[in-house]
């Protein structure tokens, strides 16, 4: 099925209305926000009935309920927390009860407003809904938070231009808030104006990358833009993140694997919608399609298989057969071999294909005849460098460059080979003179971008990619994918993410860009989508070191350390880019399995590439911890913190400080803990035990002599 065919322009409208439903919840996240936000609320079951954790909603606000003791406005809050949690889960009768029960104690309680016009939306009664939501606006008129609600029904209802106008003024009021940008991708969506949802679509994202329903509505736009294979990246994400529940992106990726003759993915995508909803006539029917076609292929290839088993069809022959000795007199000499600018084209061509290997031989047919032959030793040059084989393209490059000591992308080229093969100061030198050459050489400056970076140099690279970008803001992925690693250097892993997908928008095929979006994705917690792109990595490319990297920290932040290590051994001792951060994971797994001494020779050998590095400097303060060496503990975490403030540095300092009986540093440092914004994985984790510290410290008392730091503390 085309893209452009009847049946597929068929399909996406069915998947447009299917994903209806998306932005009816997404709308539901503007009064989920402000529920959650009505005041301090008690400790306890108040705490776990406004909380994120909606499996312990239900429980918690009906004790509220029950409670005949409870103030009014304690049940105010329970029941319009319970009526969203009803219509979370389509009981939207229950949910309107509760809405209704806590309106009749309080008209003027904004959350329960739109809870309730939630609920009359999904139920069909529209009139009802606008009349809550317009309520509500009377109440809190700069509230961006009903204005996005108010815009769900009104693109329910179809009346863009309406939706609009709220959406629009919802962002002005405040700029910041993802799932109004989202909300009006959708009305541009719908109206045609994919350009303008693009832009809001990737303006969300770099707000927050998990903001729902982004991922869903941007691969739509890839769509109908004929962008196949972005679509069904962007459903893949979507997916990623909640995989029990996209069924209009499963659907719909199994209509884009239809489109590219990907008939088994394609019945799976349906299966999945099947799982979900097994009446989904539409989805029974493009199954059955998918199964058809691929049969079809089935006797399309049998028939064409078939001579080849044939008797009868005399059988090629082998293809040494082609090539006769060279001292055969009774054989003609081959043809003389294509003109050298054939070849250069014909290498240039494969290159295109990303045949770097194939490009490289027939690259040395030329120079074997013309060693002095530019095109050929430049286009060499860089087939070599794109596999790996950096020593051999510093001598393409040289070459050139004796011929034209001045040429300023040869420079660039030569600093690159010296990068890869860890020359970073001879590097940094030819960067620089290829910047001095042509100032205005985007090439330039992303290359001695990368060279900082790799000298930890994070600031100064991100200077130079952000030059390097605002030469050539559309031609180079690589610039992208560089900037998003620096990024990655400063724990900014929302920043990163943006670059990694703008790499991604410019070059598909980027795993460089696409295995450390993934490796970003589970430095943040987010498993599930990291994992995704790790895999799409590995299954190209095996061996690539980025994902093994990524492989073995998602191994290790699920508990699995035996299988952690395995994968970040593959990374250790081959890849210096990434050795540093793969040590300091695998120090992490060795500290996991109660091996400081291992965990201690990893961690000084990142710091002896990086001496200042924070991240291998707080690494190192866990592991004298683990020691309980706590001075040189403290030191090390100290010298961390002073350099990057995270929450798991002031965790593992308070550790210290409550081993060493000063309580009043310790409740300091775990105060800080909690207030620290979470940077990644680690942080999180720490952040909840921060939390648990500061109920327990106050109980604690000081046990042994204090000022020894090797005695702990007594309850």
């Amino acid at each position: 099925m085309r893209p452009e065919s009847p049946e597929f322009k068929i399909g996406l409208k069915r998947a447009s209305k299917m994903s209806s439903f998306r932005f009816r919840l997404l709308a539901s996240l503007a009064f989920v926000a402000l529920c959650w936000g009505q005041g301090q609320a008690r400790a306890g079951d108040l705490e776990e009935c406004l909380g994120p954790a909606l499996e312990r909603t239900e429980a918690a606000c009906t004790a509220i309920l029950n409670d005949v003791e409870r103030p009014t406005e304690d049940r105010v809050k329970a029941y319009a927390a319970r009526s969203r949690f009803f219509n979370a889960r389509g009981k939207f009768d229950a949910g309107l009860a509760d809405a209704e029960a806590a309106l009749h104690l309080n008209p003027q309680a904004v959350g329960a407003l739109l809870s309730r016009a939630y609920a009359r939306q999904r139920t069909g009664n529209f009139d009802a809904a606008l009349a809550d939501y317009n309520h509500a606006l009377e109440l809190e008129p700069k509230n961006p938070s009903v204005l996005t609600s108010r815009a769900g029904l009104r693109i329910d209802r179809k009346a863009w231009s309406e939706a609009l106008a709220d959406l629009d003024q919802a962002i002005v009021l405040r700029q910041d808030y993802a799932q109004a940008y989202v909300a009006r991708a959708r009305v541009h969506v719908e109206t045609g104006q994919l350009d303008q949802a693009l832009s809001d679509l990737n303006a969300a994202l770099s707000m927050n990358s998990t903001v729902q329903n982004a991922f869903f509505w941007r691969g739509q736009v890839y769509r109908r833009k004929g962008d196949v294979d972005r679509a069904i990246d962007d459903f893949s994400r979507a997916i990623s993140q909640s995989p029990q529940n996209e069924r209009a992106s499963y659907f719909a990726r199994g209509q884009l694997f239809i489109a590219k003759g990907d008939y088994a993915r394609a019945i799976a995508d349906f299966d999945k919608v099947l799982s979900i909803a097994p009446d989904d006539k539409a989805a029974q029917q493009q199954r059955q399609v998918a199964v058809a076609m691929r049969a079809e292929l089935a006797k399309v290839h049998d028939a064409e298989v078939a001579p080849a088993a044939s008797p009868k069809v005399t059988a090629a022959a082998p293809v040494t057969a082609a090539v006769p000795p060279a001292s055969s007199p009774s054989l003609q000499a081959p043809p003389p071999p294509p003109a050298s600018g054939q070849l250069v084209a014909q290498a240039t061509q494969l290159t295109s294909q990303r045949k770097y290997a194939d490009a490289v031989a027939v690259l040395n047919q030329v120079l074997g005849t013309n060693p002095s032959d530019e095109a050929a030793l430049r286009l060499r040059a860089v087939s070599l460098g794109a596999i790996g084989r950096y020593a051999e393209m510093r001598a393409d490059v040289d070459a050139v460059l004796k011929l034209k000591p001045s040429d300023s992308q040869m420079l660039a080229s030569r600093a690159l080979a010296s990068l890869g093969l860890q020359q970073l100061d001879q590097g940094l030198a030819d960067a620089n003179r290829a910047i001095s050459i042509n100032p205005n050489s985007a090439a330039a400056y992303a290359t001695r971008g990368a060279v900082y970076r790799v000298m930890g140099k994070f600031q100064e690279a991100l200077a130079d990619f952000d030059s390097s970008i605002s030469l050539n803001p559309k031609g180079d992925s690589w610039a992208f994918a560089e900037r998003g690693q620096a990024y990655v250097g400063l724990s900014q892993f929302d920043k990163a993410l943006v670059d990694f997908d703008q790499a991604l928008v410019l070059s598909p095929t980027n795993d460089t860009a696409r295995a450390m979006r993934g490796l970003t994705l589970l430095l943040k917690g987010n498993n599930a989508e990291g994992t995704v792109d790790i895999k799409n990595v590995l299954d190209r490319n095996p061996n690539n070191q980025i994902a093994e990297l990524g492989q073995g920290l998602a191994m290790l932040v699920s508990g699995q350390t035996d299988r952690a290590l395995l994968a970040l051994n593959q990374v250790i001792g081959k890849s210096t880019a990434y050795d540093s951060l793969a040590r300091v994971l695998r120090a992490r797994a060795l500290l996991a399995k109660n091996d400081p001494t291992n965990a201690l020779i990893d961690a000084n050998i990142a710091l002896g590439k990086f001496p200042n590095d924070p991240g291998a400097l707080q690494l190192r303060g866990l592991v004298w911890l683990a020691k309980r060496d706590y001075h040189k503990a403290l030191d090390d975490l100290s010298k961390a913190i002073t350099k990057r403030e995270t929450v798991e540095g002031y965790f593992a300092r308070a550790r210290v400080h409550e081993a060493q009986n000063n309580f009043d540093k310790a409740t300091d440092d775990y105060r800080r803990a909690t207030q620290l914004p979470a940077a990644g994985v680690f942080d999180v984790l720490a952040q909840a035990a921060a939390r648990q510290k500061i109920q327990q410290l106050p109980k604690k008392v000081p046990c042994g002599n204090s000022t020894s730091g090797t005695e702990g503390t007594c309850l």
